[in-house]
């Protein structure tokens, strides 16, 4: 994703410290991944696939199982989100938030 590429000419690990924020504040968070990752899975109906190579086969049960396994991450990340210390950012004058 090219936005791990942002920087502000103050902050080295924007990127990281504004994903902290958003996720913090429910902007865009897990979930959000996890849903998108669901809506793929059934919309390409990928559990449906037959006549896959062992490697394919794998891949599937992995893709597949992704989203329970994201699911039972939520709290813990949410629980980190909330515990990291507030961030000053440049473009709002050095607020932390």
């Amino acid at each position: 994703m090219p936005s791990h590429l942002m920087y502000d000419g103050v902050d080295d690990n924007l990127f990281d410290h504004l994903s902290v924020v958003v996720h913090r504040l429910g902007v865009y968070t897990i979930s959000d991944y996890t849903d998108i990752i669901e809506y793929f899975i059934g919309r390409w109906k990928v559990e449906s696939l037959r006549g896959l190579s062992p490697v394919g086969q794998k891949a599937q049960e992995y893709v597949c199982r992704l989203p329970e396994h994201m699911r039972r991450l939520e709290d813990k990340i949410q629980d980190q989100a909330n515990k990291r210390p507030l961030i000053p950012f440049s473009w709002i004058y050095g607020r932390k938030v």
